[in-house]
């Protein structure tokens, strides 16, 4: 008997649904162990397939998806054709999704959480690996972000060729601020808690805002190469801009909003779009940056 484990697989970056925060944005990184008998080649699998495979298999089961528990009465979905409707109901209003069935994963369980999770990925594991494999481990965790503030942001890139086209997924992401050269704690803590558990919208996707149960929800539609895409959400529970939601505009954007509130200030922001990956922005007055 031997194991073999690969450390950071992959990044699952994902929203879900909960019974007290509606929907958060989040990443996780993915570890997994492999243990058995060592087949003709004198290894348990190999880490060519691993990284292939296993990445493929975890990542198209969760990556990019909005995780909805089943076995929560809060919450209902109906598919049809290829197509699933759902609802979500919290203390801070509804959440209602149309879209294409693979951008939801209906987990099979109370609530997301990362055992639940782990419990799914594992059995589905199970289903690709080779018969000498006899165990699975599957250790999922977030990021350490050290002393760095971080917010849980879900949002749809309508433009993008890939799954983040999505309307309803999201990320965990650090921010780290500058103001006039100097890390600004103030600044990052600011704009973590003004983004924690926000639905980052684009105002060209914004169908129009309507009461429910005299709660505003706004109503996010649009249509892309995977199909049509419908979110209706809190209106509180959003933040609007007038551009695309990439984190390349992210950036931008909080580095132009906090020149225009501290005006006598520059700012260089570093955006993380989930784990290890992100842009960088500057706004403000240009003799701090050297010119």
């Amino acid at each position: 008997m031997a194991t073999l484990f690969v450390d950071n697989l992959t990044v699952l970056d994902f929203s879900y649904l909960h019974a007290k925060r509606g929907m958060v944005g989040q990443s996780w990184q993915v570890d997994v162990q492999l243990s058995g008998e060592l087949n003709e080649h004198n290894m348990v699998f190999d880490f060519g397939h691993v990284k292939k495979l296993i990445k493929q298999t975890v990542d198209d089961a969760v990556d990019h998806r909005l995780l909805m528990p089943t076995d929560n009465d809060q919450g209902s979905a109906t598919v049809q054709d290829g197509q699933i409707s759902l609802e979500w109901r919290y203390a801070g209003g509804v959440i209602r999704m149309k879209a294409p069935e693979q951008s939801v994963l209906l987990l099979p369980a109370l609530d997301v959480s990362k055992g639940a999770v782990t419990h799914y990925l594992t059995a589905l594991i199970k289903t690709v690996v080779p018969a000498n494999v006899t165990d699975v481990v599957v250790r999922l965790h977030e990021e350490d972000t050290g002393t760095s503030p971080c917010y849980h942001y879900s949002h749809g890139l309508r433009h993008h060729d890939g799954n983040c086209q999505r309307i309803a997924h999201g990320h965990r992401s650090r921010i780290h601020v500058e103001e006039n050269g100097r890390r600004s704690r103030y600044w990052e803590k600011l704009w973590s808690d003004r983004w924690e558990d926000i639905y980052l919208g684009s105002r060209d996707d914004l169908e129009g805002t309507y009461l429910i149960d005299d709660i505003p929800h706004h109503r996010f539609m649009y249509e892309s190469s995977q199909g049509k895409f419908e979110l209706t959400i809190p209106e509180d529970h959003c933040y609007l801009l007038d551009t695309d939601t990439t984190v390349e505009l992210l950036a931008e954007h909080l580095a132009q909003t906090m020149a225009a509130e501290a005006v006598a200030s520059s700012f260089t922001v570093y955006a993380y779009e989930g784990v290890g990956k992100g842009a960088i922005a500057k706004a403000g007055q240009s003799k701090f940056f050297g010119r």
